[in-house]
């Protein structure tokens, strides 16, 4: 029997559209996995906190931009903002909770490392919601203290932070204990840290990294040399 060209033809495209869309679906599933992988990576990276402000409760997630953090690059301080699910608070990955937008002119973010401290207002990240980053580059390796302030749902917060040395090891257990921080705030739960900036010496590749603020002091150690020899 003979088969008609167009049939035939049909048949060859939609033969192709579907491996098109077997294509489109393993593409979408494997952005989605991944995605997922990058959400649990940064929770696992950043320490979470719940707290209630005023008549609401609150995940503040506070953490370093770009982790792991290196010494010169691009980094600084990031919150993630959202409104805990009311039937299931203590789950910070409830589908229930809800991203709070529009808290840049109300927040920033104290730095502080040694006797140094920046105040630096927070700007929303781009196309994500609940999502609040203050940029700066770390110089050098040290503890570095991140102090969220303002005002959220019309109460007075100040919520300090500290990276840990040498980073955080293992999933931390969730903490749920209650404690009163001042009028209005309450913290009901909190898990997880995140690492300080680290050196990029072993980082480093095909030579290894000298970062800045060591070549300064190779600059004031010569110019030292060179006075101290005439």
């Amino acid at each position: 029997m003979r088969v008609p060209i167009a049939l035939l033809h049909r048949t060859i495209g939609n033969m192709i559209m579907n491996k098109r869309s077997l294509a489109a679906a393993i593409t979408i599933a494997a952005i989605l996995v991944t995605s997922s992988v990058l959400a649990s990576q940064r929770t696992f990276a950043h320490e979470e906190r719940l707290y209630t402000i005023g008549d609401k409760d609150y995940w503040i997630t506070v953490g370093s931009i770009n982790e792991p953090a290196f010494v010169d690059d691009k980094s600084g301080a990031e919150a993630f903002i959202a409104i805990a699910d009311p039937a299931d608070p203590l789950n910070s990955d409830s589908n229930g909770t809800t991203k709070v937008e529009g808290l840049e002119k109300d927040l920033k973010f104290v730095i502080t490392a040694g006797d140094k401290k920046k105040e630096l207002q927070v700007e929303p990240a781009w196309q994500d919601p609940g999502h609040y980053e203050a940029t700066f580059f770390p110089t050098i390796e040290t503890t570095y203290n991140y102090t969220l302030l303002g005002t959220i749902n019309n109460v007075s917060i100040a919520f300090p932070f500290q990276c840990v040395p040498g980073g955080v090891e293992g999933e931390e257990s969730q903490d749920n204990s209650t404690k009163q921080i001042s009028e209005g705030v309450t913290l009901k739960a909190q898990r997880g840290g995140f690492g300080c900036p680290a050196s990029r010496t072993d980082a480093g590749f095909p030579e290894p990294y000298v970062s800045d603020n060591e070549l300064v002091n190779m600059i004031k150690q010569l110019g030292g040399n060179s006075t101290s020899s005439k």
